[in-house]
């Protein structure tokens, strides 16, 4: 099969959605596809891809102008190649799909697919919109459970949720090892707003017992380090991005696994950690609950004193640890990269 990519934004630059497509296609060349990426910016995940102007259009504000912009470009290069697939892989919200149509008529593609990665927008006009333009799209993956109930109100065709692959690194062998001396709690994350990171903090500052890593780089830094200064939060530790290699020694070494995002798709850290054997206390960002199933803890509206609660349990019972330790590394395999892109495939053909 010969497929389209099209998104802005390629690793190295940092984010779920770069890294998802990057390894998607990846693996499914190994599949016998050929795929072709049409980006903004970043590297070229193959040779075939094409870089749409160097400008980086994702910086535009409001950020849906840059995304038609490019996509606008997307159309009249196609136009000038005449290039034929058989697929259009898009990747985004609403305004990803206004010239989708037209790329599928001018490219003779059989089908256009669609991967929503994030929660969809409150907002009725947006919503509006997305509707409108998923009358063109004849498959529809969101990452996460709950912006699929969002789009099923919005649309009446069937949504299927894909959270995306876990690299490989994260589940070579190793034996996981709580210590019953201390309790470490690990947080990766871009430093975001989204990402509600000044509620770790505060966890934090009521649990300095603890010790808190926060892996991640992003635009908050400032914000979260004079919240650490003025707090005198001194049991929390800001590393930085690190590579997968090292990410994994921190999940390894950790007792247990705090999110505290307000919006997400599927967060793959979530499957990184489990994979890596902790226990999983987090926000229902994305409406992980069916992944997490009971042995974890999930927790509604950021509520500080259930975050609390669920970490204090983790802590004070080793066997339970143990226990959702071992449940956690079983259900983590379900998504492993080849196991989703052979159920990507299977859904699209």
């Amino acid at each position: 099969m010969k497929i389209l990519r099209l998104y802005t934004r390629l690793p190295p630059l940092l984010g779920g959605m770069e890294n998802h497509i990057a390894q998607l296609t990846r693996e499914q060349i190994k599949l016998g596809h050929e795929v072709r990426i049409y980006f903004n910016q970043g590297l070229c995940v193959t040779d075939k891809d094409i870089q749409i102007t160097k400008i980086p259009l994702f910086k535009l504000r409001p950020q849906f102008i840059g995304v038609l912009i490019f996509h606008f470009l997307v159309l009249i290069k196609l136009l000038i190649n005449r290039e034929k697939f058989d697929l259009i892989h898009i990747h985004g919200d609403w305004s990803s799909m206004v010239f989708s149509k037209f790329i599928k008529t001018l490219t003779n593609a059989e089908k256009i697919v669609v991967t929503i990665h994030d929660q969809v927008s409150e907002n009725f006009f947006k919503q509006k919109l997305l509707s409108l333009f998923l009358r063109f799209v004849d498959i529809i993956f969101t990452t996460g459970f709950k912006a699929a109930n969002q789009i099923k109100n919005l649309t009446h065709k069937k949504i299927i949720v894909q959270p995306s692959g876990v690299n490989e690194i994260f589940f070579s062998d190793f034996k996981k090892k709580f210590n019953d001396k201390s309790f470490s709690v690990l947080t990766v994350a871009n430093l975001l707003p989204k990402k509600k990171l000044e509620l770790v903090l505060e966890i934090a500052k009521a649990l300095n017992e603890f010790s808190f890593v926060i892996v991640g780089e992003g635009k908050n830094r400032k914000v979260l380090e004079n919240i650490i200064q003025r707090g005198e939060i001194n049991n929390v530790e800001l590393v930085g991005y690190k590579n997968p290699k090292i990410v994994k020694k921190y999940y390894i070494e950790s007792d247990c696994y705090l999110l505290t995002s307000e919006e997400e798709g599927t967060p793959t850290s979530i499957l990184e950690a489990m994979a890596c054997g902790l226990p999983i206390v987090c926000s229902n960002a994305g409406g992980v609950k069916p992944i997490l199933g009971g042995s974890n803890c999930v927790i509604e509206k950021g509520n500080i004193n259930q975050f609390i609660d669920c970490l204090l349990k983790f802590s004070s019972n080793s066997q339970l640890r143990n226990d959702v330790s071992k449940k956690n590394i079983i259900k983590s395999k379900e998504y492993t990269w080849k196991n989703v892109v052979i159920n990507i495939d299977k859904c699209i053909k």
